[in-house]
C-alpha cells in the first residue's frame, strides 16, 4: 500500500460541475489511466480517495487537491494520468506522502483572484467592516468582510482590476457576497467576471510549497 497527494486544476466549461461531479471526473480518469487505487472492504467498496474542502461552483482551481491510497507503489501516476488529462481538468502535480498524513488539516484557506471589468466594479468600495452573510441550509451567519476576505488588495490590469484575498475554510462566503460590495450598480452582473483560486493555504504557505518540503519531494511530478 502507498498513499499520494494529487493536485488537479480545473477551469474553463469544467469549473460549472460541482464537487461531486468533479470528484466522479477526476475518479474516472484515475480508472482509464489504471492507477492502481485501493479500495475499501465490505459489501460497497469504495476507493480510498479523500478530497480537499470544495471551492464554489464555477470558480477556476489549481487547488483541487486529493489523498490517494494504492495497494502498490506507482512511481509514473504522474505520467500515466496528465496523457488521460484534459485542458481543463488536468493534473498539476503529485507527492508520495507518510501513513497518516491529514489532508484536511493542511487546508486552512484558499488564495482567491477576481478579474473583474473596471466598468462596472470599483475596488475601493471595500470596507473591512461591512457586514456579509454564508446562507446555509438552515441558518445564516454574519461576518465582518475582512474575516472572510482577508488581506484585500488590488491592482490594474487593462481594463481590469485584479482583487486578491485569502478566504477561511471556516467562513467561505460566496464571491457573489464581495461583487455586491464592489459594484457599481445596484444590480450586480458577472458578464467578463473571471474567478481563480490559486492554491490551498497552511499557516501562510502554499499547500505546494509545504508538500515539496516534507520528504517526498523526488516523486514529485509537476
Amino acid at each position: 500500500m502507498a498513499e499520494y497527494i494529487l493536485r488537479f486544476g480545473r477551469g474553463g466549461l469544467l469549473r460549472f460541475l460541482s464537487q461531486q461531479e468533479t470528484s466522479t471526473a477526476i475518479e474516472r480518469m484515475l480508472r482509464r489511466a489504471k492507477i492502481p487505487v485501493a479500495y475499501s472492504q465490505g459489501f460497497h467498496p469504495h476507493p480510498k480517495i479523500s478530497y480537499s474542502p470544495a471551492v464554489p461552483t464555477g470558480v477556476a482551481s489549481s487547488a483541487l487537491y486529493l489523498k490517494l491510497t494504492t495497494f502498490e507503489e506507482d512511481n509514473n501516476i504522474f505520467e500515466k494520468i496528465k496523457r488521460h488529462s484534459v485542458f481543463t481538468l488536468r493534473i498539476l502535480g503529485v507527492w508520495k506522502i507518510t501513513e497518516g498524513f491529514d489532508l484536511q488539516e493542511l487546508v486552512e484557506k484558499y488564495h482567491y483572484f477576481l478579474y473583474l471589468p473596471k466598468k462596472g466594479f470599483n475596488p475601493n468600495k471595500f470596507s473591512p467592516d461591512i457586514p456579509v452573510q454564508k446562507h446555509g441550509r438552515k441558518k445564516i451567519k454574519t461576518f465582518k468582510a475582512n474575516e472572510t476576505y482577508e488581506g484585500f488588495e488590488f491592482s490594474e490590469m487593462n481594463d481590469y482590476f485584479v482583487v486578491k484575498y485569502f478566504q477561511p475554510v471556516s467562513k467561505q462566503v460566496s464571491y457573489q457576497e464581495l461583487l455586491k460590495i464592489l459594484s457599481i450598480s445596484n444590480e450586480v452582473s458577472e458578464n467578463y467576471v473571471y474567478v481563480y483560486v490559486r492554491d490551498a493555504v497552511f499557516q501562510g504557505k502554499y499547500l505546494s510549497e509545504i508538500l515539496n518540503n516534507i520528504g517526498g519531494k523526488e516523486n514529485v511530478r509537476s
